[in-house]
């Protein structure tokens, strides 16, 4: 059970998404206390999806396509706070339960729709990808204006999913005070378009990006390892020239009549020792100065290792939950987390805790509509 002290402890999250957008989203959740219920096919899963999204959340098994499958998602949506879902916006209502009926049903539920490009719209029925949110929300040329370049990681997804995290947490603190639940409209592309926030301009006359010069660059050292340099102030930048050597360079901070002949002078003296080594040199004299860290060297950072970034869950290393808690008594431990169950584990559990008689969910086992504990 989640620890009492964490927030979201008694909140009920149904999670009928079974793509990345849905699983960040309530695997932030797991992690606050909250009990995340996955509704799954009793077919098993198309795929497992990734054990650091799926960790610590809770299984049935439904049939929705079942003639009495709704009636089980409505009793289910009946015991939830909060219902996550990112189906082709519309198609929950066609079906027979979706917010145009929990609306008036369960006007407590706090539904959260997220999708590619919102709840209406021209664009709102196609389909799309992480690639497809990042070129139409400005953020691909906005991270780098040559194209073609491709990122090798997903980002509109699970901002997207961090906007639906905010956007239940406030629907949550409303319904405190109102008894009201609502519908949360999230667009993949809109939650990526928010990240161009910070560059004024950018929808007026194009954005002109993060300038890159000697102080601010990323350098190669010795044994095929990376720095990253961010010196862009007269005290970083000068603690950066000291540890490197080349005092005569202290005052020139953004006043380079030759920043190339500057970006060489410092290429060539980080190229004769490992990153590590000038992290662990410069850092504490006050350079910005970080290794480039690949996944497999997180493992052994100082700073990873010792704030614990990374947990074992079953097999493998995933992220922690990067939220911590804090109080009078110190730090508060995150929720227990494990590895995804099977599909279905704890249908007949959940489904007792939602009132359903013991009868009844073996009459609903019978008929497929349910499918047994795995």
């Amino acid at each position: 059970m989640p620890d009492p002290k964490l927030p979201l402890t008694g909140v009920t999250v149904l999670d009928l998404t079974r793509l990345p957008p849905g699983a960040f989203c309530t695997v932030l959740l797991a992690d606050l206390g909250a009990d995340v219920i996955r509704v799954e096919s009793p077919k098993g899963r198309m795929f497992d999806g990734p054990i650091g999204l799926n960790r610590g959340k809770r299984s049935v098994a439904v049939d929705l396509r079942h003639p009495r499958g709704l009636e089980v998602l409505r009793l289910l949506a009946a015991h939830a706070d909060v219902l996550v879902e990112n189906e082709r916006p519309g198609a929950l209502d066609e079906r027979g339960f979706g917010y145009s009926h929990a609306s008036k049903e369960l006007p407590k539920l706090i539904w959260c729709s997220i999708s590619g490009y919102g709840q209406d719209g021209p664009y709102a029925q196609w389909s799309g990808h992480d690639l497809s949110f990042a070129a139409h929300s400005g953020l691909l040329t906005g991270l780098s204006p040559e194209l073609p370049w491709h990122p090798q990681l997903i980002l509109p997804i699970p901002i997207g999913a961090l906007m639906a995290g905010v956007g239940i947490l406030a629907a949550l603190r409303e319904r405190d005070q109102t008894g009201a639940g609502c519908q949360l409209d999230i667009s993949l592309s809109e939650s990526a378009t928010w990240l161009l926030s910070s560059a004024d301009g950018t929808f007026d006359r194009g954005g002109r990006g993060v300038p890159i010069g000697p102080d601010r660059r990323l350098y190669a050292c010795a044994g095929g390892t990376w720095v990253a340099v961010t010196a862009a102030e007269p005290r970083t930048w000068g603690a950066l020239c000291d540890g490197l050597g080349l005092p005569d360079l202290k005052g020139s901070l953004h006043r380079w009549d030759d920043p190339d002949g500057v970006t060489r002078r410092l290429a060539a003296v980080f190229l004769t020792r490992p990153a590590e080594d000038w992290v662990a040199e410069l850092g504490p004299q006050g350079a910005s100065v970080v290794r480039v860290n690949r996944g497999p060297d997180l493992t052994s950072d100082p700073h990873a290792t010792a704030r614990g970034v990374l947990q074992q869950v079953g097999d493998l290393l995933v992220p922690r939950t990067p939220i911590r808690i804090r109080d009078e008594d110190g730090p508060r431990p995150p929720a227990e987390t494990y590895p995804p169950p099977p599909a279905g584990a704890h249908t007949r559990a959940v489904l007792e805790e939602a009132g359903l008689a013991p009868a009844l969910i073996d009459e609903l086992e019978e008929s497929g509509a349910v499918g047994p504990d795995s």
